[in-house]
C-alpha cells in the first residue's frame, strides 16, 4: 500500500486535500495509506481509495512527520512526500544511513525549486536521496533545478486534478474573483488597490475576495495593510469572505466569473497555481501575470489576458478587454479545459508511482 505524507491535511478545503481525492479516486482498487492530521480521519475514511494511517505517532506528537518517513524507509514501504523540501530530503537520506538501506522507494513531491536557505542547509545532510529517491515535481522548471542540485532521478508530472465528468460550458459574466486565501504573493494588494480606486470612480463590478482581517493578522505587515486596505475601501461590489468556502461552493464560484491572478513572477514562474488551473478546468477566463505559469496557461490557449506590470492601472485594463469580448474568452477557457483534464489526469502521477523502475534514469 502506497503512502503519503501530508501532515498538513487537516480539512476538505483546500489543494492538500484535492491531491488526495484526486489520487485516490484514480487508484482503481491500488488502496492509498494516508498520513494526516487526525483531523482529516474522517474525511479521509469517506474518500474513495483512501485508507488513513492511524499508526503512531500522528500529527502532533513530537518529530511524528520525521519518525514516520525514517520507519517508512527503514521498512521500505513505498511513500510520497506530497509537499517535499530540503528537510525532507535529509530525512529520508539520515534514515537510509542509519538502516544501512537505499531509499529507492522514496518519493518526493517538490511544488518548487529547493532553493530557500533552510534548503540549502539541508543540501550536505541529502545525499542518499538525492542519489537514489525520486524527486517529482509538477513543471519542468523545477525538475531543472533538482538536477542543478544533484538529484539523480528527477520526473516532471502534471500536477493531479480530478476534472469534471461534464466539460463547462460558456456562462454570461457574473463577477470578478480572487479564489483561495488572499496573499501578497498572489496580489492581493494590486486587487486591494484597484478597489479603492473603483470606489472613489463610482464603479460596481461584483467581486468576490477569500480575506479577512484575522487572516491578515497571521501573515504579516504587508499583507495586514492591505487588507485593511480592501476592507475599508467603500467599494460597493466588494463581497468578503471571512472563511474559506467547501468544495461545492469552491467550485461553484468559477461559473461565469472572471479569475484575477496578478500573481509574483518570482514565485509563479516555476509553480503551479491550482487554483488557475480549477478555474481554466471550469471553463473561467483568467487574468495572470506574463512569465509565470498561470501566464503561460492563459496565453496557450488564448483563455484570458496576461499582465506585464503588476499595477491596479494594467490589471483594470485586461478586466476591460476580457469583458468587451466575454463570450470568445469564456468559450475558448471551456475549450482549454478538455486538454487540460487530460494532462492533468491523475493516473499519469499513479503510473510513476506504481512503476519507479521505468523513470528512474530520466
Amino acid at each position: 500500500m502506497e503512502l503519503i505524507i501530508e501532515p498538513n491535511l487537516r480539512t476538505a478545503s483546500g489543494h492538500y486535500a484535492d491531491f488526495v481525492r484526486a489520487v485516490g479516486a484514480s487508484a482503481e482498487g491500488n488502496e492509498l495509506e494516508v498520513y494526516a492530521h487526525p483531523d482529516a480521519d474522517n474525511m479521509l475514511a469517506n474518500m474513495p481509495g483512501v485508507h488513513v494511517c492511524s499508526r503512531e505517532p500522528r500529527v502532533g506528537a513530537r518529530l511524528a512527520e520525521w519518525r514516520t518517513i525514517f520507519r517508512a524507509v527503514r521498512e521500505d514501504q513505498p511513500f510520497l512526500v506530497l509537499t517535499a523540501d530540503g528537510r525532507h530530503a535529509a530525512a529520508v537520506s539520515l534514515s537510509a544511513a542509519r538502516n544501512g538501506c537505499l531509499p529507492i522507494h522514496a518519493r518526493l513531491f517538490f511544488h518548487r525549486p529547493p532553493t530557500t536557505l533552510r534548503d540549502k542547509c539541508f543540501l550536505p545532510f541529502a545525499d542518499l536521496a538525492r542519489t537514489h529517491a525520486l524527486a517529482i515535481t509538477p513543471t519542468e522548471i523545477v525538475a531543472e533545478a533538482l538536477r542543478e542540485t544533484g538529484w539523480k532521478h528527477v520526473v516532471c508530472v502534471p500536477y493531479p486534478v480530478l476534472a469534471e465528468n461534464n466539460l463547462p460550458q460558456p456562462e454570461p459574466f457574473s463577477h470578478l474573483l480572487m479564489a483561495g486565501a488572499a496573499r501578497i504573493n498572489k496580489g492581493l494588494d494590486i486587487v486591494a488597490s484597484l478597489a479603492v480606486q473603483w470606489a472613489h470612480e463610482e464603479r460596481i463590478l461584483p467581486l468576490i475576495v477569500q480575506v479577512s482581517q484575522k487572516h491578515a493578522d497571521r501573515h504579516g505587515h504587508r499583507e495586514g495593510a492591505a487588507v485593511r486596505a480592501l476592507l475599508s475601501s467603500g467599494y460597493q461590489g466588494l463581497q468578503a469572505d471571512a472563511t474559506a468556502p467547501d468544495r461545492v461552493e469552491y467550485l461553484a464560484r468559477f461559473r461565469g466569473a472572471l479569475v484575477l491572478a496578478p500573481y509574483a513572477q518570482e514565485q509563479f514562474s516555476s509553480q503551479v497555481s491550482g487554483i488557475v488551473l480549477d478555474a481554466l478546468l471550469h471553463g473561467a477566463p483568467v487574468i495572470a501575470t506574463k512569465g509565470t505559469w498561470p501566464g503561460d496557461q492563459v496565453e496557450r490557449f488564448g483563455a484570458g489576458i496576461t499582465i506585464a506590470e503588476r499595477t491596479p492601472a494594467a490589471l483594470a485594463i485586461a478586466i476591460d478587454r476580457v469583458l468587451t469580448d466575454w463570450a470568445t474568452y469564456s468559450a475558448r477557457a471551456c475549450a482549454a479545459s478538455s486538454i487540460l483534464a487530460q494532462e492533468h489526469d491523475p493516473i499519469h502521477l499513479l503510473q510513476v508511482m506504481s512503476g519507479v523502475a521505468s523513470v528512474r534514469n530520466r
